[in-house]
């Protein structure tokens, strides 16, 4: 845990999980200072005023902006255990929209899981926020039957990642704006068939090739953000 989440300004914590973690792995005492996050609000330092095991009252210092959530995911639904990863990490790193979707190839009962279940989800984004330093509010995620291609015809830049992609980030450096959110397809555990990408592309997705080997969705995701990040130089 990096940053500990606040779902207001008012310095008191009392959510189980986080107390427990405060007690038993940071070893928390009165006095000590820690990264907080003010959901949706901003960042701050909290000092710990008064610790119990049912509640934390912090001392907060004034709120700082958090950087803009920069991408957003369209991703063909994998294993639960695949979406739970997405869902942490994807938010660790930025992710501004998480959007689901059954792929020709996914599989369908992957839709019904309880990962996205608003409590249990809302879960994995709180765990994934934690763990970043900058940014301070959850993505939305969604979750949809078919694949949603065309709902991202206006987005000015998106990608599909692509096996067969000719080009990669930084044979396109130069045309990425970084100001502007970047949207990313990723395929499901058992890949698209050319009619997905072939959606895509009428959609105006351009393929990009991240790697010559076969990625696990979430290490695919991993990739293409951490590449992207290098370019644009900040982390």
């Amino acid at each position: 845990m990096n940053s500990l989440i606040l779902k207001n300004t008012d310095g008191v914590i009392t959510d189980p999980k986080v107390l427990a973690h405060m007690h038993e792995t940071l070893k928390a005492k009165a006095g000590d200072t820690f990264k907080c996050t003010a959901l949706g609000q901003g960042l701050c330092q909290g000092k710990i005023i008064e610790l119990a095991k049912d509640k934390c009252l912090l001392e907060l210092s004034p709120l700082t902006n958090a950087h803009p959530q920069w991408f957003n995911l369209v991703v063909g639904i994998s294993r639960p255990q695949t979406s739970k990863k997405i869902l942490e990490h994807a938010t660790t790193f930025g992710a501004k929209n998480i959007h689901f979707f059954k792929a020709a190839l996914s599989e369908k009962s992957y839709l019904d899981s309880k990962v996205f279940e608003p409590h249990e989800c809302e879960e994995y984004l709180l765990a994934g926020l934690s763990q970043s330093a900058i940014y301070g509010e959850l993505p939305g995620v969604k979750v949809d039957k078919y694949n949603p291609a065309d709902h991202y015809k206006n987005e000015p830049q998106k990608f599909i990642l692509d096996l067969s992609g000719k080009e990669n980030f930084l044979d396109l450096k130069e045309s990425i704006n970084f100001d502007t959110a970047i949207t990313l397809a990723i395929g499901p555990e058992r890949g698209f068939i050319p009619e997905d990408i072939e959606r895509f592309h009428q959609a105006g997705f351009k393929s990009v090739k991240i790697s010559s080997s076969i990625l696990r969705v979430e290490h695919a995701i991993y990739s293409a953000v951490s590449q992207l990040e290098l370019i644009r130089g900040r982390y």
